[in-house]
């Protein structure tokens, strides 16, 4: 049981650690760049391609230029796809362009190089002494995926959100009919205030004053009366706008005393 989860320790922290080792086919010519790469198992070696006309198949040192039926082979490949490639063991993996005159121009690389012995230097001479590449011409020993897929190191950058502007149509009338039609209506009042004052007669005052309506909005009609008394001949004129009331008042004071 310890053992069972330090294996799966073990392997959870090399998943963990494993990394993408990225070369380029074709960048600047009939090379790979990186030509010369190191990796550890777990590891993923990530073939991009330049143009539509090269291609990444593993050989041996022995016999360069011709594709190996255990090692991996790109096929025909555009530059829209990536070719990866899981590497199993530590091992050198020698490897070229199967494109005609390619690898034989110096198209070749390799991955883990020996520390001593086989170069890099000495496969390249070798592969110039070819007459001709040869290859499975099919995908083999990894996958093809598209660039910036799911796995792949080259990231493609989201496209801006395109977020539709929001109109809010606003549309709130704000009608606010004023119609004032509240007349303000007082009744007419009348008051008649009368003081007598005796002198030697008696004096009879009265005063009448007539109430005004106003309407809002509508002209304001008022009339007011203002008594006037004239004095003619022991007799009262009471004067009123528009009706004039003649008060005789005799003086029949002398009159009465005579009677009575």
């Amino acid at each position: 049981m310890v053992n069972t989860s330090i294996s799966l320790l073990a392997a959870i922290a090399a998943t963990a650690a494993a990394k993408t080792v990225v070369i380029t086919a074709g960048s600047g010519g009939f090379v790979f760049s990186p030509d010369t790469v190191t990796a550890d198992v777990g590891d993923t070696l990530e073939f991009h391609f330049v143009g539509s006309i090269h291609t990444s198949v593993q050989g041996d040192f022995n016999t360069p230029c011709q594709g190996s039926s255990s090692g991996f082979d790109s096929g025909s490949i555009t530059s829209a796809d990536v070719f990866q490639v899981k590497v199993q063991n530590t091992d050198p993996m020698w490897f070229f362009c199967a494109t005609p005159t390619h690898c034989q121009g110096g198209m070749v690389g390799v991955v883990n190089p020996p520390s001593s012995g086989n170069s890099l230097a000495t496969y390249k001479a070798n592969a110039a002494g070819t007459s001709s590449s040869n290859s499975a011409g099919k995908v083999q020993g990894g996958v093809v995926v598209p660039v910036g897929s799911s796995g792949s190191s080259s990231s493609s950058s989201p496209s801006p959100s395109s977020t539709p502007p929001s109109s809010t149509p606003s549309s709130t009338p704000t009608t606010t009919p004023t119609s004032s039609s509240s007349p303000a209506s007082s009744p007419a009042s009348s008051s008649a205030s009368g003081s007598a004052q005796s002198s030697a007669a008696g004096t009879k005052t009265s005063s009448s004053s007539a109430g005004t309506s106003s309407a809002s909005g509508s002209p304001t009609s008022s009339a007011s009366t203002t008594p006037s008394v004239v004095a003619t001949g022991g007799a009262y004129s009471l004067m009123t706008s528009g009706q004039t009331f003649l008060l005789g008042v005799v003086f029949g004071l002398g009159a009465v005393a005579v009677i009575v």
